[in-house]
């Protein structure tokens, strides 16, 4: 398991400013700049900067309600992650600190939230539910204290040793633990991107993109084959 080689090759992808990976650059940074105080006089500015990063990373396929509505359907969320009760998550880098373990539940609250604020958009049944991925996507595009819970990220997390069953407390701290483990290599990649790129990706995205890239190329190898 190499964390630099997994990371670079994932950032080389993305060099071209134009690239759809970029869409998380663009909305977590705007959301960074916004918080929380803008994201209440900007709501629907938020929402359209949301929508647009879901878009490009893959949420609005065939099979996802969120491809019935318009950008209003995130206005619930951004008056969720606006609440004061979240401010915490502004300040931390999640997964750097041995004491991070207390923003657990404030994640676990968000986390909750976020799938209720969705609910009613969604059918009562039936895949189309607010998922683990698109939580956690969105989790990503604004806090950044989780990683995206796609297909990549979970085939590569599976496939270094580590479990995974749904979005839940022990998923979150088994990535805590990991960043705390790794912390030195994962600090050296930030410092690297944000010296090409001049903005400071948290830890978490730098989890998300090592998993991703390991899963991204096993599936890449077994297309091949």
């Amino acid at each position: 398991m190499s964390i630099h080689k997994n990371i670079q090759a994932y950032w080389a992808d993305s060099s071209d400013e134009h690239h759809r990976y970029r869409s998380w650059e663009h909305c977590y940074g705007y959301f960074r700049s916004a918080r929380p105080e803008g994201l209440v006089d900007n709501r629907d500015h938020a929402a359209l900067q949301l929508a647009f990063y879901l878009a490009s990373w893959g949420m609005y396929r065939g099979s996802s309600f969120l491809l019935r509505h318009t950008y209003t359907v995130h206005r619930g969320v951004i008056d969720l992650i606006a609440q004061p009760c979240f401010t915490a998550l502004w300040e931390a880098d999640f997964g750097a600190n041995h004491n991070d373990g207390q923003f657990m539940p404030t994640i676990r609250e968000l986390t909750d939230g976020i799938k209720k604020a969705y609910r009613p958009f969604a059918p009562a049944i039936g895949s189309a539910q607010p998922t683990d991925t698109l939580i956690t996507k969105v989790v990503l595009g604004t806090f950044g204290c989780l990683p995206a819970c796609d297909r990549y990220f979970i085939n590569g997390l599976k496939s270094e040793g580590f479990k995974y069953t749904c979005l839940n407390d022990k998923f979150v701290d088994r990535i805590r633990r990991f960043c705390r483990a790794n912390l030195a290599e994962l600090r050296k990649e930030q410092a690297l991107i944000l010296k090409t790129s001049r903005m400071r990706y948290p830890l978490m995205k730098l989890v998300d993109m090592h998993f991703w890239q390991i899963g991204y190329e096993q599936d890449t190898k077994k297309s091949d084959s």
